[in-house]
């Protein structure tokens, strides 16, 4: 069956993150999505992970600072539906594919823009990692961690949270483009999609206190999250939730066979080097247990408990797979892999992997020929070259290279 969006062709200009991955969940419903690279391609295909990030898709390389690779882009765009674009405010402007010119070749155009700020924020003509939209935001200090101050975030907030935000705006504008007959202008940024993750403890910016921070703390001794986590047999861990909700049959003392816990333990009363003995003492009980059987006792007792498993694991395990949540994709480079499946399901319309990450410019002849351009004028179009290494220290080696030259964005 064909897809929720068979009919819908998307270009996609976005690198990084953010975009790929928000493109993907469009792509995997059925739009033709096609990828418009620099001159080589892409350079962060150095990336494993953009062996899923950006499958699904066809592939074109196009020089945008040449007036053939321009005036070629443009025929392209008065074909699509969405353009989707992740460079910094201005670029796409000055390269002469800003959204105005796109949309008078297209009027029923939806472009939609991801930087790392929005256009006007103070920091919208700065280079726009995604570690530095955390420290920009106030996220890292939201994370306590090792030490007190502020914490590096190994998960990408600002670029998960983006990832959402693109193809619901994508979505929105195609649904109003049915009432309006055209299209418009969608944007968002890395900046705001950190805001989808930070709302929920907004509420502590005007009253915050030092408690708060210590209790979440990932310090030693731990906050109150890191004594959930419990070590087993063979170095298996587990989860076990003490802010449930659940009305346990059994002390956890009972059930690993400890003495009854002390009344103040319980009230959070006594002093911290006393509750950090007692607290050794539990783990060193759960050593002693295997996993599987423990959580099963766990469960049978009305408790919050769930095995702590690798990604390996997870990748591997019957449920994901029954789910259809992770899946094979026949790479060229690499063969076989295993890869997350397709994250929505539609029971009408469901998706489906169109395909593993083409090579840089593997549809060029396809995609450019349906366009009336013969093999004399590829050159003069693609431009060529081989894909540049991404850096992050010095980040405008990698925008004049994912540009063509022009300065990138998020």
């Amino acid at each position: 069956m064909s897809g929720a969006l068979d009919g819908i062709r998307i270009l996609d200009l976005s690198w990084g993150v953010a975009g790929p991955l928000g493109v993907l969940l469009l792509a995997e419903q059925g739009a033709d999505t096609i990828k418009v690279e620099p001159p080589g391609g892409d350079p962060f295909r150095v990336y494993d992970g953009y062996k899923v990030w950006t499958r699904s898709r066809r592939s074109v390389t196009c020089n945008l600072k040449s007036d053939a690779g321009r005036d070629a882009f443009l025929k392209l765009a008065a074909t699509a539906d969405v353009v989707m674009e992740s460079f910094r405010p201005g670029v796409m402007d000055r390269l002469g594919v800003g959204y105005e010119t796109l949309s008078a070749v297209n009027p029923r155009l939806v472009y939609c823009s991801c930087p790392a700020y929005p256009p006007g924020h103070r920091l919208a003509d700065k280079p726009g990692w995604d570690a530095l939209v955390q420290a920009a935001s106030g996220e890292q200090w939201e994370q306590p961690g090792w030490r007190p101050g502020p914490i590096f975030l190994h998960m990408p907030m600002p670029s998960m949270g983006a990832i959402y935000l693109i193809p619901a705006g994508i979505l929105a504008a195609l649904v109003a483009r049915e009432t309006t007959g055209r299209g418009q202008r969608v944007s968002t940024s890395l900046l705001q999609g950190v805001f989808l993750y930070t709302t929920q403890i907004w509420q502590h910016t005007t009253n915050g206190s030092a408690q708060f921070h210590n209790l979440m703390a990932k310090t030693y001794p731990p906050g109150i999250h890191q004594p959930m986590i419990f070590e087993c047999q063979n170095r298996e861990f587990l989860h076990l939730s003490m802010m449930s909700g659940l009305t346990p049959t059994r002390t956890i003392e009972d059930i690993v066979g400890m003495p009854e816990p002390d009344p103040k333990e319980l009230a959070g009363l006594l002093p911290a080097e006393q509750a950090m003995v007692l607290s050794n003492r539990r783990r060193e009980a759960f050593k002693k247990f295997d996993r599987t059987a423990l959580v099963a006792e766990l469960r049978a007792c009305n408790y919050a408990v769930e095995a702590v498993i690798t990604a390996e694991e997870q990748y591997t395990h019957p449920q994901t797979i029954a789910n259809g949540m992770v899946a094979t994709v026949d790479d060229p480079d690499l063969g076989p892999t295993t890869q997350m499946g397709v994250p929505v399901h539609l029971l009408r319309t469901p998706g489906a992997i169109q395909g593993p990450q083409p090579p840089a410019g593997e549809h060029n002849a396809e995609i450019w020929g349906a366009l009336g351009y013969g093999a004399g004028d590829l050159d003069e179009i693609t431009g060529g070259g081989t894909p540049a290494r991404p850096g992050f220290i010095g980040g405008a080696r990698v925008e004049a290279a994912v540009a063509g030259g022009a300065g990138g964005g998020a």
